[in-house]
């Protein structure tokens, strides 16, 4: 019987914490200075209230002792002003990521927005993307902790309309589509390198019910795609020069409860976990329930499986 390759991702193609975590110490390294690299990653980390650890959890992690840690990774349609406040609108990207440096593995568990999901602090069951519009980073880690039964440890979040500043300020990016669709005017073709802008970029990771876009979890892979690529230029050489614009794109467009610390002991103690990452999606089916919406309805087996595989990977 032939064994079935695990999917791995290189530390490029995870989703928004590497991103973060390598574009603010990669600016140190290739010609930043440290004390904006600092200044720029003080200003964006926003602690939640009152959290101080996951009630799933029974002692606090350190990532300066090297535990193994579970974040979670939001991707959200905002604006600076809103997402500095915790109020970002809806998460349209919801992933967790357990990441253990002692075993050199990570597990990236992508759950699909309109998850039916009960909102934590608010008494209702809705689609899980609505617990950051209700009660942003808060509620929404709450939500998910309650969906999957793990712990979540930290938070990181990016909004995705900031990434079209940061495309045109690097000169564009170059994809490879996952799929063969048209969206505003654009055509991308499945395995076909394209150059993108801003605007291309927008429409290639939003892009979901245009014929042949492969629906949620074609625009999950998609977000993927372009901010690997985007992480990419921004480390090469040509944007050396453009560090400055670029943290302070980073200023307006992320958010994370993680410190400057963190983020530099994630970068040297995590390097080969973060190289070493199976990506895990929910599967399900969808169902218009009684209240006349559509929602998606993981199956309970395959959802336990792989809360079961992240808590291993968490040591848990």
């Amino acid at each position: 019987m032939k064994k079935k390759k695990k999917r791995r991702f290189g530390c490029l193609g995870i989703f928004l914490l590497v991103f973060v975590i390598m574009l603010l110490i990669a600016t140190w390294f290739v010609g930043g200075s440290y004390l904006k690299v600092k200044q720029t990653a003080d200003n964006i980390q926003h602690k939640i209230d009152g959290r101080e650890k996951s009630e799933l959890r029974g002692n606090k992690v350190s990532i300066a002792n090297k535990d193994a840690i579970s974040v979670a990774l939001f991707g959200v349609d905002s604006n600076k002003q809103r997402l500095a406040t915790g109020d970002a609108g809806r998460s349209d990207s919801i992933i967790l990521m357990s990441i253990n440096p002692k075993t050199n593995q990570s597990q990236m568990l992508s759950i699909p927005r309109d998850t039916y999901s009960e909102m934590v602090g608010k008494g209702t069951n809705e689609k899980i993307a609505h617990a950051y519009a209700y009660g942003g980073a808060k509620m929404a880690i709450d939500s998910v902790e309650k969906l999957m039964n793990v712990p979540i440890d930290y938070y990181a979040t990016i909004n995705m309309d900031g990434m079209h500043e940061m495309v045109d300020e690097v000169g564009g990016i170059d994809v490879v589509s996952n799929a063969t669709f048209t969206s505003n005017g654009n055509r991308f073709v499945k395995g076909q390198e394209s150059h993108l802008n801003g605007d291309q970029a927008m429409s290639f990771i939003r892009s979901r019910k245009e014929d042949g876009a492969g629906g949620d979890f074609g625009r999950q892979e998609r977000q993927q795609i372009v901010i690997q690529a985007l992480a990419t230029k921004v480390l090469s050489v040509d944007s050396v020069t453009k560090l400055d614009s670029i943290l302070k794109n980073v200023e307006g467009n992320v958010v994370t409860d993680l410190s400057f610390d963190d983020l530099k002991g994630l970068a040297t103690g995590y390097n080969g976990a973060v190289r070493n990452v199976k990506k895990v999606q929910l599967q399900g089916e969808g169902s218009i329930l009684e209240d006349g919406l559509w929602y998606f309805l993981p199956n309970e087996t395959i959802k336990a499986d792989a809360r079961d595989h992240y808590m291993k990977n968490l040591g848990l």
